[in-house]
């Protein structure tokens, strides 16, 4: 068996091949091709096992080396550093550690998602990113009102009697018509968001995870799409607090002797499931009495945006037992014991 490391970039890669006793057999540059990846391949007279550092272009990557029959781990860059920093860092330098972990069966590996979750990802993630900017252009709009002291007093400014008030606001000819040009392109991107809901609505009737995750409130079809897509297989996480952790909803610990120290969450791992879950935890504050009392009495010590990520890491353990179990979310026991319910579990220490 031969091993190869790849270090990858926008437009070129590097790799440093290894035989099984860990004699070097070449290292080469190439650039970020079809082409590079037969030549690759070429030099070996069996398809090798090649290890890719995951960067934001890894997918074309990895799935022309799976199809010439490699076998293709993907290493998570975060933990790589850790086990193998180095002062002097080069590209060729990085190739060869990556080979060196691999041949030891050390890679930290990140889960490789299929095709589809892929295309899945890029409807969820491209959803968030629309729904960020109509929050950017909102904001515009409410800075330009603010510098003149302007409230709309009713429930919504962006509905139709807000932008029948918007008209009638005495402003500068200049940012009436920044108002004007903010508006447009606001209704452009509702229209986008339109026609991405309907995408996520065509394409979860063909995952079955996402009807179970509907049963969780707070929780809607976008959500559980983007859930669903972001998770992948929920048996690669052996338990609940490995799987919050993966979305860096767990606080961080320092622990010396018999002192823990407890600060905020981590933030590490997948951010549009963290940033989906905090948006459903909002919403389940507002809906659910039960939800509402407990970021009361959290709010009470520790302030309303601790309690509502200590209500999202809530959503996060009954996300795992629902897919776990691949059972819908029951809130209490029932008398039949053929239904097995989904136990919401203690929350964990507030970050």
């Amino acid at each position: 068996m031969n091993y190869v490391g790849i270090d990858l970039h926008r437009d070129f890669f590097v790799a440093a091949a290894q035989d099984k006793k860990g004699n070097e057999l070449f290292k080469k540059r190439y650039s970020n091709s079809i082409v590079s990846v037969d030549e690759l391949v070429s030099q070996f007279d069996f398809p090798p096992m090649v290890v890719v550092e995951a960067t934001r272009n890894w997918m074309w990557f990895i799935a022309a080396l799976q199809k010439r029959g490699c076998a293709v781990q993907l290493a998570h860059p975060f933990r790589t550093k850790a086990i193998a920093s180095a002062r002097i860092k080069t590209d060729s330098i990085d190739a060869k550690t990556l080979c060196d972990l691999l041949r030891a069966n050390l890679i930290p590996q990140s889960y490789i998602a299929n095709s589809e979750e892929l295309d899945n990802r890029e409807v969820g993630r491209g959803r968030i990113n629309l729904v960020h900017d109509q929050t950017l252009l909102k904001n515009r709009i409410l800075a330009i009102l603010g510098k003149e002291n302007l409230r709309f007093g009713g429930s919504d400014m962006f509905g139709a009697k807000g932008k029948i008030w918007l008209k009638e606001q005495s402003l500068s000819d200049a940012k009436h018509q920044m108002v004007a040009v903010y508006m447009e392109r606001l209704t452009n991107v509702q229209e986008a968001i339109a026609s991405v809901d309907t995408l996520v609505k065509q394409r979860s009737s063909s995952i079955p995870e996402v009807e179970l995750l509907q049963t969780i409130p707070g929780i809607g079809t976008t959500t559980a799409f983007l859930l669903a897509s972001e998770i992948g297989t929920i048996n690669r996480f052996p338990n609940a607090k490995k799987f919050t952790s993966y979305f860096g909803l767990v606080p961080r610990l320092s622990q010396s002797g018999n002192h823990a120290y407890y600060g905020r969450i981590t933030k590490l791992g997948n951010p549009y499931v963290r940033w989906s879950l905090v948006q459903a935890a909002h919403r389940l504050a507002r809906t659910d009495k039960a939800s509402k009392r407990f970021v009361d009495r959290i709010s009470y010590k520790h302030g309303k945006k601790k309690a509502i990520v200590a209500l999202a890491r809530k959503l996060a353990t009954i996300v795992y037992a629902v897919l776990k179990e691949k059972r819908v979310y029951q809130k209490e026991y029932k008398k039949d014991p053929a239904v097995c319910p989904v136990i919401i579990p203690e929350s964990q220490p507030i970050g």
